[in-house]
């Protein structure tokens, strides 16, 4: 029975106060197992009224498929009470009122007393717990998914260096190892892989290498490479982690060795070595992009997943995931533009470039990076007599882009990064990227723009490569320009690049004031009209180009970016003429001449190649190819109208 406290009993109304105020729901149940006594949460959870509960057996609160067993239950644990904490190990569920199932956890806390048991049980809702809990394993299992999916070894070991998770992969190179390999420390897999003759020492002895890997393995820089007892060369990587674990990835290169060794047998030995390391960084670049693939992929399928989202936890996590993978993206890219930089395979089109369009192109670019580490980016007033200058445009780009990226990373919170122009003395163009930054020691300042250099921020937090300032240097002085910086620790930076400027009389025709030879038949508006395929990538150049055929009354211009777009439009509406540009991104001029002459439909279509590329050999190897002719930039306007009047006028009576 129940009862309410009397005047005389202050204490007993506390207690239940107490029992009313509980976070869980609190439930007493007297021997017979009925119920005398529930506090709001219990109203709250099983959506019965009080009254509704009191005297009624407790099983009303247990689901219909566990009441015929409960009595047993409830009698065993009356004749022997004894305390049950919370969280016991027990999958329970409660029934609502609506006989929907509930997922709980239950302490029962037994109270003997003249008139028998009470049992004292406080029930908690655990059902958010529960589905947090499945949307864990849910990202658990994808992530294992996603390792399992990557082809080649990968391992993560925790902070201690204990192995926590690896792919099949690995495990296979961990076959001759006896006994489970997750939790054991990767010094101690080292060993086993040596106790059982692994690996191919050479006449290194098994400590010496030993002593190589574990030092690699601390101070993890560049790779370590291993060879194996069945002829197999490995290359080994270790990357730490944000919670100071490690990331161990492995290739088998044994194909590349090979490869690379026929390479030094069939050239000389200066050929030979740059052919092998063309070789490598592209090797390089394919097996890191595979797993990177998976990786990045399964980690932005998590950040969207609708169904089963992340907590806030779980979102920092991926979140990493994406953004170290991210930065390996960034590493791989500035390698294999440096190599070609350094073979000399970069191409470059060479043309007037109108600084004020660059720089809006680059601080477009920029402004999301800008806005996240809170950093104020702009472009300071431009001179009234600013000149265009000789660049290739892309290239210039980049340049502007390296110096406002470093400027940004190497920024503070609430500081400025300022694009400034001036025409310098010598007759160049500098533009200057100006920065509150952190500034350079001045003991840096010699290695700056060498290779791998990051002015003591190796080790530090900001991501980075070392490779960008070498790339921009080399690209400013394969445009004729040049580079600099002025840092004083504590207080900024200021990077300039230095461009030939155009004098007046370099500048290319303005679009707007194009006029075709007056006689041209193509300016009348009667008879046959002729389409022409332009592809061209630089927008400065397409738009002289359309101002040019606008003039022409009978003559329409379509427009491709690139050359495998090109080549699709030619096939797809059989234009009079194309007009080619040569050092187009991704397939060149001469690759897309090749595919228009193997197809029927497009074979007879003649081609005009228009490049800057002014030197006699370019000339000649255009000619060679089977362009109808060879045209440089700046084009001269009445040289390529009587081009396209010889052409399109052919057939005409």
């Amino acid at each position: 029975m129940t009862r309410e406290a009397g005047p005389d009993e202050p204490g007993d109304a506390r207690f239940r106060q107490l029992l009313e105020a509980a976070p869980d729901a609190m439930v007493i149940v007297d021997e017979a197992g009925r119920i005398e006594f529930v506090n709001a949460q219990t109203e709250a959870l099983f959506g019965y009224e009080r009254a509704e509960l009191l005297g009624q057996p407790v099983e009303l609160l247990i689901p219909e498929r566990f009441r015929p067993k409960h009595a047993s239950y409830r009698a065993g644990f009356v004749t022997s009470p004894k305390l049950r904490p919370m969280g016991s190990g027990l999958a329970l569920s409660g029934r609502h009122k609506d006989g929907a199932e509930v997922a709980i956890e239950v302490s029962l806390s037994p109270l003997r007393t003249p008139e028998g048991v009470l049992v004292s049980a406080a029930i908690r809702d655990i059902r958010e717990r529960r589905q947090i809990e499945a949307a864990a394993k849910l990202a658990a299992d994808r992530l294992l998914s996603a390792v399992e999916s990557v082809q080649d070894p990968f391992a993560l070991f925790d902070a201690d260096d204990r192995l926590v998770l690896c792919n099949s992969a690995f495990r296979r190179t961990l076959s001759e190892v006896p006994g489970p390999a997750i939790g054991e420390t990767y010094e101690a897999l080292t060993d086993a892989l040596l106790a059982q003759g692994a690996y191919d020492l050479g006449q290194e002895s098994p400590a010496t290498f030993r002593a190589r890997r574990l030092a690699y393995r601390r101070d993890p820089k560049g790779t370590f490479e291993v060879r194996t007892k069945d002829n197999r060369n490995l290359r080994m990587t270790d990357r730490r982690t944000g919670e100071g674990g490690t990331v161990t990835t492995i290739w088998d290169v044994t194909d590349d060795a090979l490869r690379e060794e026929e390479l030094r047998q069939a050239r000389s030995a200066a050929e030979a070595a740059s052919a092998a390391k063309t070789e490598f960084l592209s090797s390089m670049s394919h097996e890191l992009r595979t797993p990177l693939n998976a990786i990045l992929g399964f980690s932005q399928l998590l950040q969207r997943d609708r169904k089963a989202p992340l907590n806030t936890r779980q979102k920092g996590m991926v979140d990493q995931v994406l953004k170290a993978g991210e930065h390996l993206l960034r590493l791989i890219d500035d390698v294999l533009d440096l190599s070609r930089i350094e073979t000399g395979n970069v191409p470059l089109s060479m043309e007037p470039v109108g600084v004020a369009g660059v720089l809006a192109e680059a601080k477009a670019a920029l402004d999301p990076m800008a806005d996240r580490a809170g950093v104020e980016l702009a472009i300071g007033p431009l001179p009234d007599d600013l000149p265009m200058v000789s660049a290739d445009r892309t290239r210039f780009a980049q340049i502007l882009m390296n110096f406002g990226s470093n400027a940004i990373k190497y920024g503070r919170q609430g500081g400025r990064a300022v694009f400034e122009t001036k025409v310098a003395a010598s007759g160049r163009v500098r533009i200057t990227v100006v920065d509150t930054g952190i500034g350079i020691p001045e003991d840096k300042h010699g290695k700056i723009f060498q290779p791998f250099q990051r002015a003591g921020q190796e080790t530090g937090p900001i991501e980075g490569t070392g490779i960008g300032l070498s790339i921009t240097k080399r690209l400013a002085e394969m445009m004729g320009g040049s580079v600099g910086f002025r840092s004083v620790a504590g207080e900024g930076s200021a990077f300039w690049v230095e461009l030939p400027a155009l004098e007046p009389k370099q500048l290319p025709v303005d679009p707007t004031n194009l006029q075709v030879q007056a006689s041209s038949p193509l300016r009348e508006g009667e008879g046959p009209r002729y389409m022409v395929l332009y592809v061209e990538d630089n927008p400065s150049n397409i738009a002289f180009m359309e101002a040019l055929i606008a003039d022409l009354e009978r003559v329409e211009l379509f427009t491709a970016p690139t050359a495998e777009i090109g080549v699709e439009l030619a096939r797809g509406r059989l234009p009079k003429v194309v007009i080619m540009d040569i050092n187009l991104p991704g397939m060149s001029g001469f690759d897309a001449l090749r595919q228009l002459r193997e197809w029927p439909e497009t074979r007879s279509i003649p081609v005009i190649a228009l490049s800057a590329a002014a030197m006699d050999r370019d000339k000649r190897r255009a000619e060679q190819a089977g362009f109808f002719r060879y045209l440089t930039k700046p084009v001269r306007v009445d040289e390529l109208t009587d081009v396209l009047e010889t052409l399109l006028m052919a057939d005409s009576p």
